[in-house]
């Protein structure tokens, strides 16, 4: 096997690692929270939609949208999520972050960072710069190539 691809085959491996560990501590917290991954997924999006709803999310997802409605009423179920329906289409209701809905994403987002700041603790400030440069150039890379 040539260097490269030996690299490369490690890289995939250490990628692995790190993406099983962070799953698992963001399913611990969504454990806590009576949250699941998917639908705090879900709640991330909608968060940062300006404006949305079960039609647009099915589309983001990828999913039906009586797929998405189940996501959702989850949502709305636990307070996280309220619906509004839109004045100009009564079919169409908005999706909105309720209080508490914002409330926890602050939350988790917080509790994500300091524990993301734990896993790279083995990097000093100068080391992870030069990290978050070499993700950014891979992102950019994949992103001009699906274009």
């Amino acid at each position: 096997m040539n260097k490269r691809k030996q690299l490369i085959e490690e890289i995939l491996y250490s990628f692995h690692a790190f993406h099983k560990v962070t799953r698992a501590k963001a399913a611990s917290l969504g454990q806590q929270n009576h949250i699941t991954h998917s639908q705090w997924f879900v709640l991330m999006l909608i968060g940062h939609a300006k404006k949305t709803n079960i039609k647009d999310l099915s589309e983001m997802l990828d999913m039906s949208s009586s797929a998405a409605t189940q996501f959702v009423d989850g949502l709305v179920q636990n307070g996280y999520v309220t619906r509004q329906e839109d004045p100009k289409d009564r079919r169409s209701a908005q999706l909105k972050l309720s209080p508490k809905g914002k409330k926890h994403i602050a939350t988790m987002k917080e509790t994500r960072i300091t524990e993301m700041a734990g896993l790279f603790d083995a990097f000093t400030n100068s080391e992870l710069e030069e990290f978050l440069r070499l993700h950014k150039k891979i992102t950019s890379s994949f992103l001009d190539k699906k274009s």
